[in-house]
């Protein structure tokens, strides 16, 4: 009979560390810990479930990473579209840092560094797409640059890709709260909710070239992506 994988120890005393200090050891490094030595089985069954999604395929064959954005470019784009919205959530919460950043030097960056030796060549990709359409997947869902947004966008994610970063924050913090922060139970786990029941009722949004949607009018993607809630900021 086949030994039952588990969690290796140095990984579970890093993930303890990002348990007790969240903000200050991020699923970020976590993430980049696990692989090292993370069960085959769980890794084959991560990139499966990417596979199953109908969009990833041919998406991800593209390798699609767009050329950096520019505020001057955002500037363009009518009030009400997603650009003009865009714009705002990146000044609003002062990530100029992100908008500029270069992801396709970032990926090769990863690759060079070893870091990423045992990460399929599918996931891998999509860490890195994942990372340049954050910002506007918050537009999109509405969800803030706050701690109970960034919880609900997790579970979103989660949802929709089911793709072990997102699936880490969802362990950490869950742990965090369990064992830490209980009064906090009921915040965080109706953040988890929203964004879980959200991600599976809304289209896929992880597969779209939103840098060419950014003169589409906001509520005609909303509408689009079955993403059309009350409260939504347009």
């Amino acid at each position: 009979m086949a030994e039952a994988p588990t969690i290796d120890h140095e990984f579970a005393e890093k993930f303890l560390k990002s348990v007790n200090t969240p903000l200050d050891y991020g699923i970020y490094y976590l993430f980049h810990d696990w692989w090292e030595k993370a069960p085959a089985g769980a890794i084959e069954a991560y990139s499966r479930e990417l596979a199953s999604i109908p969009e990833a395929g041919p998406f991800i064959r593209q390798g699609y990473i767009s050329e950096p954005l520019s505020l001057e470019r955002l500037a363009q784009c009518s009030s009400g579209t997603l650009g003009h919205a865009y714009r705002r959530f990146i000044l609003d919460n002062g990530l100029e840092q992100n908008l500029g950043r270069n992801y396709r030097l970032f990926n090769e960056d990863l690759q060079k560094s070893g870091k990423l030796d045992r990460l399929p060549p599918d996931l891998s990709y999509m860490m890195v797409r994942g990372f340049q359409i954050h910002d506007f997947l918050h537009v999109l869902t509405g969800y803030e640059a706050t701690n109970r947004g960034e919880l609900a966008l997790a579970a979103f994610y989660l949802a929709q890709l089911r793709f072990p970063y997102h699936a880490m924050r969802v362990a950490v913090t869950t742990a965090h709260v369990a064992f830490l922060r209980p009064g906090s139970i009921i915040e965080f786990m109706d953040a988890f909710v929203d964004g879980w029941s959200y991600g599976r009722s809304a289209r896929n949004l992880n597969f779209e070239r939103w840098e060419d949607e950014l003169d589409t009018p906001l509520s005609v993607l909303r509408s689009r992506m079955n993403l059309n809630r009350e409260g939504l900021a347009a």
